[in-house]
């Protein structure tokens, strides 16, 4: 009886929105068509396309057509990928997930993500930055020509195996950023100008954003000034101040960009990235400008890899409007993860009152009064056991990152095939919460799991760590990252006392957009915080 007086208040509904008995019965008509579809859609899809290809990756169940789960894919990725897990009961077995007609081959195991980092046969991360050259306006002949086979025997960096540019590039960030000589310039280049500018006198001229100051404080918003101050300092590194006079906002344009710069990870339509578009097309003006200034007057500012990259493009034909793009997607990798560092470990220190002072305590000997002198002290582990293990717990908590290969051919991974043309997905996050490898009360910032236990001392060797992805693009300025974050941090405590505001809350990570390493705070959670002179061995800190 309720089924059917439900019915004819439904068929009611309809008459009243469709009074014409012939619409509805072809509405009708058109709706069960529709449904019958979809149902034998759902039922091939999830049900019988799994039983006929059992070798093959099962896939996360959805509703939509294409759309598939692409719109919780935007909201908060890792916890969508925790739910697929939970929903193949833990299992260590790949699985598929589709996010707008794409789908993604999804390794959670630790040893299975070594086999995806080691094939590059089958699995390209070439694909990766090909796009993001077209999405960023290199033009095909730019990107054929940088990933054409190049002579054994040319002039440059040497080639002996035959590569492309755009391949032998990652090997010439290598020899930039691989602890030695090389790394060391970049690292007194990164001394100099923390010594200069982390005073007040300095932060009061330069931090317009500054809520309050005197002679002896100064209030700033940490995520605004970590950002801003490490930003400038990694483009000081690299291209000394001949940038800055060409753009002083470019710094600025950087950090705005950063924070939208998952829509063109993403490939979002044009009318939706205008906050991406806008610092995005500046910054390559700028950049298409600096390399139009005579090399006399900037290359001796600038890092090898900046001159050596510019020699090998030009020596292709190159013109200056690709130059820059080139360059701008090494700016971009260069500074994208230090300041959300710098922000997550001073918002971790200053809630452990017990694991700053021990970072103060450590890093002391790095420093001659309050200049840092000593650029290799706070990077040795056995020296520093503290700061290695708040860097890693650290990196821990806030990396966000994805490693992403295109198939090429269909491979075997995990026990599973991986179709070509579909992509395969590495979720680092996944990996570092896994209580069975990093322990108990594993969404907590705890360094001592780090040093703790005789297991917790080898976690930074474990195939589950991969902060910085793996295989052969890995990221080389792993070691120079470290630098700057571990001595702008230990340089800011050294001289001054740093406290919160008030009482704000914790901080919650933007889970909703995808990055490239570190996730950002969500908007509207940045706090304010009060720098003031601390006195170092009777020496006033206000240089």
């Amino acid at each position: 009886m309720v089924l059917n007086a439900l019915n004819g208040y439904v068929h009611l509904v309809i008459q009243q929105v469709l009074p014409f008995r012939d619409g509805y019965a072809i509405m009708y008509h058109v709706l069960v068509f529709t449904v019958l579809v979809w149902a034998i859609w759902r039922c091939w899809r999830f049900t019988i396309y799994p039983i006929l290809h059992p070798d093959e990756p099962r896939e996360l169940p959805y509703l939509i057509p294409m759309l598939g789960h692409g719109l919780a894919f935007f909201r908060d990725s890792n916890g969508l990928l925790a739910q697929a897990r939970k929903h193949f009961a833990n299992t260590d077995e790949p699985f598929a997930l589709t996010t707008f007609s794409h789908t993604f081959y999804v390794v959670t195991h630790a040893k299975q993500s070594a086999e995806v980092y080691k094939n590059t046969d089958a699995l390209s991360f070439e694909e990766f930055v090909q796009t993001l050259m077209r999405i960023n306006g290199n033009d095909e002949g730019t990107i054929k020509t940088v990933y054409s086979p190049l002579p054994t025997d040319k002039t440059g960096f040497p080639n002996p195996e035959g590569l492309s540019l755009g391949v032998l590039a990652q090997r010439m960030h290598v020899h930039q950023l691989r602890p030695g000589d090389n790394m060391i310039v970049l690292q007194k280049k990164a001394q100099d100008w923390m010594n200069r500018q982390l005073n007040l006198n300095v932060l009061g001229k330069e931090c317009g954003y500054s809520s309050s100051q005197s002679s002896t404080h100064i209030q700033l918003p940490l995520y605004q000034w970590t950002s801003d101050y490490l930003v400038r300092l990694g483009q000081y590194v690299y291209f000394g101040d001949v940038l800055d006079l060409v753009d002083p906002n470019y710094a600025t344009a950087y950090t705005v960009f950063d924070e939208v710069i998952w829509k063109m990870l993403y490939q979002y339509p044009t009318f939706l990235c205008r906050d991406m578009i806008a610092p995005r097309d500046q910054m390559m003006a700028s950049l298409k400008t600096y390399f139009q200034i005579p090399g006399a007057q900037r290359r001796g500012q600038a890092a090898w890899i900046i001159n050596a990259m510019e020699d090998e493009m030009r020596s292709l034909g190159v013109d200056d409007e690709n130059l820059a793009i080139m360059i701008f997607h090494l700016y971009f990798a260069i500074n994208t993860n230090a300041r959300k560092t710098s922000f997550w470990m001073l918002t971790h220190l200053m809630r452990n009152p017990n694991y700053l002072a021990a970072f103060r305590t450590e890093t002391a000997p790095a420093f001659r009064g309050d200049e840092l002198v000593d650029v290799s002290y706070i990077q040795d582990a056995t020296k520093c056991p503290q700061v290695d293990a708040i860097w890693h717990e650290t990196l821990r908590l806030a990396g966000w990152a994805t490693s992403v290969r295109l198939v090429t051919r269909d491979v075997v991974i995990g026990g599973k095939r991986m179709r070509k043309g579909n992509r395969v997905m590495v979720p680092h996050r996944l990996l570092h919460f896994d209580e069975d490898i990093f322990g108990d009360d594993i969404t907590s910032w705890q360094p001592g799991r780090w040093l703790d236990t005789e297991a917790g001392r080898k976690l930074p060797n474990s195939p589950s760590w991969r902060p910085f992805g793996g295989g052969k693009t890995k990221c080389s300025g792993r070691f120079l990252a470290k630098y700057f974050v571990t001595s702008f941090v230990a340089t800011v405590l050294r001289r001054f006392n740093i406290e919160m505001v008030g009482h704000p809350p914790m901080p919650q990570p933007d889970v909703g957009r995808p990055v490239l390493g570190i996730i950002s705070v969500k908007e509207g959670q940045d706090y304010l915080v009060s720098i003031s002179k601390r006195n170092v061995d009777g020496i006033d800190t206000d240089v």
